[in-house]
């Protein structure tokens, strides 16, 4: 299926500018390490955060758009990963849910996916029905993956003719 951003209803992903700034700031930090080569443990600290900082920033660069609705007769989602954008139409998710969950004394919301694999059909023979399967793949999104409020997200799931819990 051609995954250009034409067929896109929507689209979601991280900021371009935090990608940016991660890459940015991933190159200052490693340069700051070889100015400071008098501290080694200090250095080699500042080298990591570094290149950790500047692959984050690529790396949220590179998957973009995380999640789409894809126009059609039949609305699909696209979910793209480092290897690349896969498309699943409403008979291969499972369930996606909205979770609110509590971290560090504050809630965060995450939405997840449960798509079937490849080749699957909706309901097992083997499976009681309106039990979860055990075999899907479960994709989790945040507000930094999306970049927008996940409620946003949710409604406009819904909007498309897909189910999503909460």
């Amino acid at each position: 299926m051609d995954n250009s951003p034409d067929l896109y209803t929507r689209a979601w992903a991280t900021p371009i500018g935090a990608g940016i700034a991660g890459c940015v700031g991933g190159v200052i930090l490693m340069v700051a390490a070889v100015v400071v080569s008098g501290d080694p443990a200090g250095a080699v600290l500042m080298g990591v955060a570094g290149l950790l900082l500047a692959v984050l920033g690529a790396y949220t660069l590179r998957v973009r758009p995380r999640l789409a609705i894809i126009d059609g007769p039949v609305p699909a989602l696209m979910i793209r990963t480092l290897r690349g954008p896969r498309t699943y139409s409403r008979e291969e998710i499972e369930r996606i849910r909205l979770l609110s969950i509590r971290r560090v004394g504050r809630r965060v919301g995450q939405l997840e996916i449960d798509v079937l694999p490849e080749g699957a059909s909706a309901t097992p023979a083997d499976e009681p029905e309106g039990l979860p399967r055990e075999d899907t793949r479960l994709v989790v999104f945040s507000r930094w993956d999306l970049g927008t409020d996940l409620l946003t997200v949710a409604d406009d799931l819904r909007a498309a003719g897909f189910v999503v819990e909460e």
